[in-house]
């Protein structure tokens, strides 16, 4: 199937979702995702995730996915009404009518779609089990990304609690309001009610699952993982795609050990995906998400593409840090696409373009206007002659998704007004952050070098 008939086929399936609401989302009932190590929950990695009390899961297990909230914003999609938490598709199709957000993505994708009619008379009060399922165990991790926190990096934990909070308004990196709210992670070896009731849980929801994905922190850093791998192995499931995040920065043998165990599971399920993230090359990548070793993750990507069949699809991340270095991160993908795809109906090294929200200290909003339209000018000039153009036996290209991914990214950088009053906040975090860690902020961005004393008021 050509992308432009893709492209068909989904404006035809977006009609139909805004039949039964302009609000309606299939993901609030067939997708969610667990943070095990403090009982949080969101459908998709757009809201913000909420609290479900332990109560809940003691009685019911499956209130993991059917939540009290989560029932609430079901109910508000059947009636056309928009919840507050889904705002960023709101943002993508308040933009432009004919642009499909995640609403659209995600209810007509091939995991959710069947269910369709299903869902669309669905009582927003019953239980239901979800086609996609993804889950954290714990918040253990090697690196300390930017824009990360220590309810998901057990590195950043280990900061806060060294130093405390970073110096700046709005800051949710404070101990004692994470116990508060109850979001402060439960230690990886700690008595955890919240995986203790998915493991209750799990074996009764997998025969649904079309995809199950591990997440983290660092999912090959967590013994359930190992555990989830096993419990496969003992239980096939023929019509799971099984999908695994990792940062790609661990010590080599848990990469060895991992490419060994998806090769032996291979037989167990249908399908495996991997899943890693960057969006920027070299010494700015190694800055942004701290403790990466570029060069590494290059190598870990080519020694998994090298020692597997599968897919490995890289998601990004773009904030201020990112656009300096995009598009050469983008060339660096076409590289890797011209090596490893042999044609391009299976195209190996999958691209997911997300715009950073929170922190809003490390948004694209904070660009001075000329500075925004020239990375929009830049970005669309050099990557649209990959939509359609490529070299004679080479199969590299951007997949229309992509585009219209990268499009309004664009759209989003010049239109969105930007946040001056978030600029300070900037200033703050990386004077600390250059601090801590011993790192040299204007040497590795000397493009940005000047904000910090312009932006210093």
């Amino acid at each position: 199937m050509s992308n432009h008939q893709k492209i068909i086929i989904l404006q035809e399936k977006r009609e139909r979702i805004n039949n039964v609401s302009k609000s309606f989302c299939t993901a609030k009932w067939l997708q969610t995702t667990l943070y095990l190590q403090n009982g949080y929950n969101h459908s998709c990695h757009h809201p913000s995730p909420h609290k479900i009390p332990v109560d809940e899961v003691e009685k019911n297990p499956s209130a993991l996915h059917n939540s009290h909230f989560k029932k609430q914003q079901r109910a508000k999609m059947l009636k056309g009404e928009r919840p507050d938490e889904c705002d960023y598709c709101w943002k993508i199709e308040d933009l432009n009518k004919d642009y499909f957000s995640d609403r659209h993505y995600k209810t007509a994708d091939y995991w959710a779609w069947d269910r369709f009619e299903e869902i669309a008379s669905a009582n927003p009060e019953d239980d239901v089990y979800p086609s996609y399922l993804e889950v954290s165990f714990s918040n253990a991790c090697n690196l300390k990304c930017s824009y990360c926190s220590p309810e998901i990096s057990s590195k950043w934990l280990e900061e806060i609690k060294q130093h405390g909070p970073y110096p700046i308004s709005e800051s949710n990196q404070d101990i004692e309001w994470y116990k508060k709210v109850g979001r402060y992670p439960y230690k990886h070896s700690d008595n955890n009610p919240y995986v203790n009731a998915f493991w209750k849980w799990f074996p009764e929801a997998l025969p649904y699952l079309k995809v199950f994905r591990i997440t983290g922190g660092e999912p090959l850093m967590s013994k359930d993982t190992w555990r989830v791998l096993d419990y496969l192995k003992q239980n096939p499931q023929p019509d799971l795609e099984l999908a695994i995040n990792t940062n790609l920065a661990v010590e080599d043998k848990l990469i060895d050990k991992f490419i060994l165990e998806i090769n032996e599971i291979k037989s167990s399920v249908k399908n495996i995906d991997i899943y890693t993230s960057l969006e920027s090359t070299g010494a700015q990548a190694e800055y942004s998400r701290f403790g990466l070793r570029y060069d590494q993750w290059i190598n870990n990507l080519k020694k998994c593409l090298d020692n597997t069949s599968y897919r490995i699809s890289i998601m990004t991340t773009i904030n201020i840090l990112s656009l300096p270095t995009f598009i050469d991160f983008i060339e660096m993908l076409m590289k890797l696409r011209s090596e490893y795809n042999e044609r391009f109906e299976n195209n190996r090294i999958p691209l997911s373009i997300n715009y950073l929200r929170w922190p809003e200290h490390l948004s694209i909003r904070l660009l001075p206007e000329e500075m925004k339209s020239e990375y929009n000018n830049k970005i669309l000039k050099t990557i649209e002659p990959w939509v359609n153009g490529y070299q004679q036996g080479k199969f590299a290209r951007v997949y229309l998704e992509e585009w219209d991914q990268i499009q309004r990214l664009c759209e989003y950088l010049i239109k969105e007004q930007t946040m001056d009053s978030k600029r300070n906040n900037f200033v703050k975090y990386i004077q600390e952050y250059d601090r801590r860690r011993n790192t040299d902020f204007s040497r590795t961005f000397p493009e940005y070098a000047h904000f910090l004393e312009e932006w210093n008021a």
